[in-house]
């Protein structure tokens, strides 16, 4: 956890200047150090040289738009920790899975209110804080093993790139093999929302860290579903 003295910084990235500027205002006045950005290649910049604690991300910028942004942010070891909350006027569900499919950790539709955006961009951090104080627990299931002082995944040696979101699931699981983590627990301790706010997000989340798990080649490792319940893992 950061000092006191030391704000956390968030990275405000959109090419419409008028947003910049009205959450530049908010995030200063909730106590965060704001960084602006107006187009994806700031914005990589911006994360490499300034390192934010948290990253709100637009989805339509033009050049290299908000999906592209997040897919490099996330396939770089110096960024990849970072969430990344991602701010767009398409709010259709196809677009809200787009966005968590190519790497986001939460997904938040314009016009939103400030009030919101603030809840989800604590408990985004909070996920960090967590993962920060686990005093370095390292765990091993089948060929899977999860550290979380070096915010790595890897199978028989081969790194697996997960969001923070993935990775809180993970560990989630990890430290119950065996035992069922309910969707209502999941929702409640990574989202800090209610099952009937979150829509598919946790869905798209699980189907991202399978994917990810299989493409490594990972073995004794299976996250299955409970129907209607909620997951367990086991070798």
């Amino acid at each position: 956890m950061k000092g006191q003295k030391e704000k956390q910084k968030i990275l405000i990235v959109d090419d419409e200047e008028h947003i910049v500027q009205m959450l530049d205002i908010n995030v200063r006045a909730q106590g965060y150090e704001s960084i602006c950005a107006y187009s994806g290649e700031q914005a990589l910049d911006a994360a490499v040289s300034r390192k934010p604690d948290i990253i709100l991300l637009d989805v339509m910028m033009p050049g290299m738009d908000g999906i592209e942004v997040c897919h490099r942010l996330k396939s770089q070891p110096d960024t990849r920790s970072i969430p990344v909350i991602m701010v767009s006027a398409k709010s259709e569900e196809y677009d809200k899975i787009a966005g968590l499919e190519g790497g986001a950790d939460d997904y938040v539709i314009k016009p939103f209110n400030l009030q919101e955006l603030f809840l989800r961009i604590r408990a985004a951090l909070r996920q960090v804080e967590i993962l920060s104080g686990a005093n370095g627990g390292i765990y091993q299931i089948g060929s899977v093993q999860l550290d979380t002082q070096k915010y790595q995944v890897t199978s028989d040696g081969t790194r697996i790139d997960l969001t923070l979101t993935e990775f809180r699931m993970l560990h989630m699981f990890f430290q119950q093999p065996g035992n069922i983590v309910t969707r209502e627990t999941l929702i409640s301790e990574i989202f800090e929302r209610e099952p009937s706010q979150i829509g598919r997000s946790l869905d798209v989340h699980i189907g991202n860290l399978r994917k990810k798990l299989d493409a490594a080649d990972a073995s004794g490792c299976s996250i299955e579903t409970v129907r209607g319940i909620g997951y367990t893992i086991h070798e």
